[in-house]
């Protein structure tokens, strides 16, 4: 008899636990975090946070090398979300639980600093504009721009290499990524194309996840840019405000000068 008890008691752990796995893709040692190679150091301080928000006593990163590659684990249970600055469109959707926006980013237009032809938005009609897929569709350009080629590139340098050999005019991609470009060989234009919402993915079975994630992101207020989203961003800022600093301390000098010659 007590064996039978013992045996139905595992039955009904077992049980349990499996539903729970199924239902909220939880694994035992840590949540589960895919990230892609690149993002892995500028998301950690924000998995952190929201981790800790959603009550988990630690997590893992699985870095991955693509957005395919990423997609991939969670499908197959090897990771329990991903949270790799992944843009929101209505085809992932049809594959994955899509959580609420944790941030925005700006599409931009970049160029090369040395090339004295292209000034507006306007002279970029009927160019190529080399884009990188995973920060913007090649849908957009043809929106902004008539008889425009779209030409997809792997990366930032990639997308360098055909504006220096001629290959393509200019650059749309996320501000960011076009701001992480450290030397000065683009011209960034000022203006805004479009805004992206930024999503965690959730494999189909994760409801309970995906629900706990937003909750966390509506509780923390982490719905809005967070200055502790990635590094990249707080070093940005620090330049801006450095800047606009400098600005308004060399336009006191001025109006103290025009304040003596009134005198």
């Amino acid at each position: 008899m007590r064996l039978l008890y013992a045996v139905a008691l595992v039955i009904i752990f077992t049980a349990s636990f499996s539903h729970g796995r199924n239902l909220a893709s939880i694994r035992k040692d840590a949540f589960t975090v895919g990230v892609s190679k690149g993002d892995s150091a500028a998301e950690y301080d924000f998995i952190s946070e929201i981790t800790a928000k959603m009550k988990f006593s630690r997590f893992r990163l699985v870095a991955f090398e693509n957005a395919n590659a990423g997609q991939k684990l969670l499908l197959e249970g090897k990771i329990d979300a991903i949270i790799a600055k992944i843009n929101h469109s209505p085809r992932l959707e049809n594959s994955f639980l899509v959580s609420a926006p944790y941030s925005k980013t700006e599409i931009a237009v970049a160029t090369l600093a040395k090339n004295g032809e292209i000034w507006s938005l306007a002279d970029l009609n009927g160019k190529s504009l080399a884009f990188i897929p995973k920060d913007v569709s090649g849908e957009l350009i043809p929106e902004f721009w008539q008889n425009a080629k779209p030409v997809a590139v792997q990366n930032l340098s990639d997308a360098i290499i055909f504006l220096q050999k001629g290959q393509a005019t200019a650059i749309v991609a996320n501000r960011q990524t076009l701001e992480a470009q450290k030397d000065s060989v683009l011209r960034i234009f000022p203006n805004k194309l479009a805004e992206n919402n930024i999503v965690a993915l959730f494999a189909p079975n994760s409801q309970s996840l995906q629900e706990e994630f937003n909750k966390a992101i509506k509780n923390s207020q982490l719905s809005i840019p967070n200055s502790q989203l990635s590094t990249l961003n707080s070093q940005l800022n620090k330049e801006r405000i450095d800047k606009i600093i400098k600005l308004l301390n060399e336009l006191k000098k001025e109006f103290e000068l025009l304040q003596g010659e009134l005198k």
